[in-house]
């Protein structure tokens, strides 16, 4: 890969609400900066707006808009066909050395991470590489509208519902919730930008908004705006230097990273809570199955590595957003692997850490956040899901012969159930896809 120092630094703009993201992508324009954007409302009938923005080094304005035409009509095509060429092409061009990049609301600024580090891609007169050898995320940040935003964290409405796609359009075949955007959006956020803190209902729903968003970025710069501030460079610059270790910076997450990184606090604020759930015996898979709808009333999100007494090979993770789950085989435990060479360092520091005996790396650690929900209720319904010790003891052979709802891959509501896809076999599945093909987190 080409050394950090020659790569051109992008910075990724996301959020829900269009205008208070472009709001924050504009004031970062300035003498090199290129700004591009992709609308992507009309994607479904292969017809996407880009805009690019640029100010040459001279400080001369350039505003270009095309629509450009995709053979297939979906948010990957997008990415894969027109943005990551152009950021290999702005990469060469002199006049540039900043790109910021807008995402359209129905993008999760993670997946974009993925397709630069990951996708080969060609453009004209350009070796195929990723798109990684010629720029580097230095920055995601995210735009919160604190009228709306918790509510839509929460909910359970999707993109065509909550009209940030067009509904009827069975080409998108895009059945996202609102609520894993805006969920996905801030985790992945280094930096938080919160507008409208005066148009909430009263400071205790603002404190609560604030409680939610540092359980869940907990090491974001943030800044909050009310409506007779103005956003300037220096308050999105501000944000930005703010931000503590333990930030994305640009790195998707991977299956055996921590899930308290970034040190969030686990008491109680406004009844919000971050519940840390950790546990040595394997989930009883249809006692889970029973007890997933505590992690769907009153969550904001949920996720996590878990133990399947049915699947003892098997590293199952969840994620939840809002009313939607979804659980995933994303590898295999350490235990169950004889060549540990081509491990990942992440999953072989996390497994020195918690070596049984008997069961190796086999564990399940979850992290719950409440807005509603009784942390307490949530502890004793995953408690109870366990297999108990009597059945533990009753040996492999028992456990693993109990039955399974979940297969590889499981949605709940579960009336909306689509067959596993190959790729939840391979940790990539685990990371969050903006593509309507595969299944969705």
């Amino acid at each position: 890969m080409t050394d950090a120092a020659h790569r051109t630094p992008v910075t990724l703009v996301a959020g829900l609400d269009r205008t208070i993201s472009a709001r924050i992508a504009y004031t970062l324009l300035r003498a090199g900066t290129t700004v591009v954007s992709h609308d992507l409302r009309d994607v479904a009938s292969g017809r996407v707006t880009r805009v690019e923005h640029r100010m040459s080094l001279d400080g001369v304005d350039t505003l270009t808009v095309d629509d450009v035409e995709l053979e297939h009509g979906c948010v990957s095509c997008t990415l894969r066909l027109d943005l990551l060429p152009m950021l290999r092409t702005l990469h060469r061009d002199p006049d540039v050395r900043h790109i910021v990049v807008l995402l359209d609301p129905m993008v999760e600024p993670e997946q974009l991470s993925v397709e630069i580090g990951s996708t080969i891609v060609e453009a004209p007169d350009v070796a195929p590489a990723p798109t990684s050898e010629d720029v580097e995320v230095h920055a995601t940040l995210c735009a919160v509208d604190a009228r709306t935003w918790l509510a839509d964290a929460t909910g359970d409405i999707t993109l065509a519902e909550a009209g940030v796609i067009e509904e009827g359009t069975p080409e998108l075949e895009d059945e996202r919730t609102l609520s894993q955007i805006a969920v996905a959006q801030v985790r992945f956020a280094d930096a938080i930008v919160i507008d409208g803190a005066d148009g909430v209902e009263s400071a205790y729903d603002l404190a609560r908004l604030h409680a939610v968003l540092l359980r869940l970025a907990p090491a974001a710069g943030m800044r909050t705006l009310n409506s007779q501030q103005t956003l300037t460079r220096e308050i999105v610059e501000g944000s930005i230097s703010s931000m503590t270790p333990g930030t994305p910076r640009g790195r998707p997450t991977q299956p055996f990273d921590p899930l308290l990184v970034g040190a969030p606090d686990l008491d109680e604020d406004c009844g919000v809570q971050l519940v840390s759930f950790e546990a040595d015996r394997p989930f009883h898979p249809e006692r889970l199955h029973d007890s997933l709808d505590v992690l769907l009333e009153g969550v904001v999100t949920a996720r996590g590595r878990m133990w399947f007494a049915s699947d003892p090979d098997d590293v199952m993770w969840l994620e939840s957003a809002g009313g939607g789950l979804s659980i995933l085989h994303v590898g295999n435990w350490l235990a169950c692997i004889d060549d540990h060479s081509n491990v990942d360092p992440e999953h072989r520091a996390l497994a020195s850490l918690r070596w049984d005996p008997e069961h190796g790396d086999r564990h399940t650690s979850l992290t719950v956040l409440c807005h509603r929900a009784d942390p307490d209720d949530v502890r004793r319904a995953l408690t109870a899901a366990l297999v108990t010790a009597d059945e533990f003891a009753r040996g492999q052979d028992y456990i693993t012969s109990l039955p399974s709802p979940f297969g590889h891959a499981h949605r709940d509501p579960c009336d909306d159930m689509e067959s596993p896809a190959d790729r939840a076999e391979s940790s990539a599945a685990f990371r969050a896809d903006s593509s309507p093909e595969g299944e969705q987190l």
